[in-house]
């Protein structure tokens, strides 16, 4: 039962935080579920994100995996519920509040911030994910490939992903 609760508050916490989209979240989400709760350890914690990001809604299908993991099927519902009850709350009471304040200076600055922390964030997820996935020469060639595919060359990144996980059957890594 304590391990509910702490689902629920951990969900609660990232669902409140979650600026920016998903993939920003994942240092926060890495640091409750492996390093301060121990429920997953890190490898599966990415094998979680990346399980989510080729499914649909990869966040809070990488939440309810955790929530699983944890505590069974009333986990994954807690933490599930948890991670998306923030984020719904808030935008029902923003939505309002934006539209009639959105030329007021202090709101466009905030969101001026926002927008450059979540970039900070979205290159710590990208460190965190490399830190732990890039195991050998061949992964970060794999990965620098990629970035070149996608940023140079603007190919759709389901292709990257297809092509990349012919690779890796081809060929493991």
């Amino acid at each position: 039962m304590i391990v509910l609760l702490e689902l629920a508050w951990v969900f609660l916490k990232i669902g409140l935080f979650c600026w920016g989209g998903g993939i920003v979240i994942i240092p926060l989400v890495e640091n409750e579920v492996v390093w301060k709760y121990g429920w997953l350890t890190q490898r599966e914690f990415i094998d979680s994100v990346t399980l989510g990001q080729i499914s649909p809604g990869p966040i809070i299908i990488s939440a309810t995996f955790i929530g699983y993991k944890a505590y069974g099927i009333f986990g994954a519902v807690i933490a599930t519920i948890s991670v998306v009850l923030p984020s719904f709350i808030l935008i029902c009471l923003a939505t309002k509040a934006i539209k009639k304040f959105k030329d007021n200076r202090y709101l466009a600055g905030f969101f001026h911030g926002a927008r450059a922390a979540v970039i900070g964030m979205i290159f710590e997820a990208a460190f965190s994910i490399g830190r732990t996935s890039l195991i050998n020469a061949k992964m970060a060639f794999i990965a620098m490939i990629s970035l070149v595919v996608l940023v140079k060359y603007k190919v759709n990144p389901i292709w990257v992903l297809m092509v990349v996980v012919v690779i890796g059957i081809i060929s493991p890594m």
